[in-house]
């Protein structure tokens, strides 16, 4: 590229000085001038061209360096990797006792099984098993029922450890302007009334049973493990799917046979309709045969009978003869 550029600097100097020269001896000249302005052309496309070849150049460098990195960036993954590799395998196994006990289930299996048999542990919050929790407890309405319980006033006398009779307090009248020595104790009740309580709580009055149900059961994979023992089914690789692509199958081979089958009789059918068609068309070709045969031996009989009676043997004829020469 210097070279390239050398030049075309050579070529406009070299124009520019033949110009300056015609110029100071006053010999001017267009074709020098001419010489001048291409030469500016040439170098100006040479600079063009040089800025490209500079950009290309500095494209290069960055494709270069981005190559270096990523050179290293693979050379370090390789060494973390073979690094990596390296511990894992030096690091030692754990070797489990094989006298323990073995269970052919995974801790997958056993999670799956708890969860599926978590809603049977426990009963769901509000399910009371019938038992009514508006109710106070036994104790609450002993004491409730003997406090409500009046006392009744007795005027018999408690007699005295001296003999005397002391009257009791209880007989005597009580002055009705004088206040209640304690105040009437006033309940309230807070429980929700009964068709309420049914919309507040849906399991209100619902039984907990810590088993499924026989309807859950019987709609189960149990029943179905069991139904397929019965029929002689192995459960164990059963495909319901598989079966069902078997059935639909087997059907629609049966459906194609039927159609085959119907097809067959069909054409078998009509095959015998046209035998019958051409046997009738046949007897009745022959019947009208018959019937002309017949017309025209019926026109020739009257000669022929005669003929026929001329020419007739008479078995009787010779014996009379005899008997007559006798």
């Amino acid at each position: 590229m210097d070279k390239y550029m050398d030049e075309r600097f050579e070529r406009v100097q070299r124009a520019l000085t033949s110009l300056i020269d015609s110029i100071t001896k006053y010999t001017p000249s267009t074709t020098q001038a001419h010489d001048l302005a291409a030469a500016d052309k040439e170098l100006s496309d040479g600079l063009t061209e040089l800025q490209t070849h500079q950009n290309n150049l500095l494209r290069i460098q960055e494709l270069r360096k981005e190559t270096e990195d990523l050179d290293a960036q693979i050379k370090s993954t390789v060494s973390l990797l073979w690094s990596t590799r390296k511990e894992i395998t030096g690091t030692p196994t754990t070797s489990y006792p094989s006298s323990g006990p073995r269970y052919d289930f995974t801790y997958t299996d056993l999670l799956n099984y708890a969860r599926r048999i978590s809603p049977y542990t426990l009963p769901p919050p509000g399910v009371t098993n019938g038992v009514d929790l508006s109710a106070p407890p036994a104790d609450q309405q002993a004491t409730a029922s003997a406090e409500q319980t009046p006392v009744t006033a007795t005027s018999d006398s408690v007699p005295a450890p001296n003999g005397a009779a002391v009257a009791s307090t209880a007989s005597q009248p009580t002055d009705p302007s004088q206040p209640d020595a304690a105040p009437q104790q006033t309940s309230f009740s807070t429980a929700l009334p009964e068709h309420m309580t049914e919309a507040v709580n849906l399991l209100e009055g619902a039984v907990f049973y810590p088993w499924p149900g026989e309807e859950r059961i019987r709609s189960g994979a149990l029943d179905l493990c069991q139904r397929l023992a019965d029929a002689g089914v192995d459960p164990k690789g059963y495909d319901p799917e598989e079966q069902e692509r078997q059935r639909q199958a087997e059907a629609e081979e049966r459906k194609r046979r039927e159609a085959i089958e119907d097809a067959e009789r069909k054409r078998r059918e009509e095959e015998r309709f046209a035998q019958m068609a051409r046997e009738r068309a046949a007897a009745a070709e022959r019947e009208r045969l018959m019937s002309h045969d017949a017309g025209g031996a019926g026109q020739a009989s009257p000669g022929a009978a005669g003929r026929q009676e001329k020419k007739q043997f008479q078995f009787m004829g010779g014996l009379d003869d005899d008997e007559d020469e006798d």
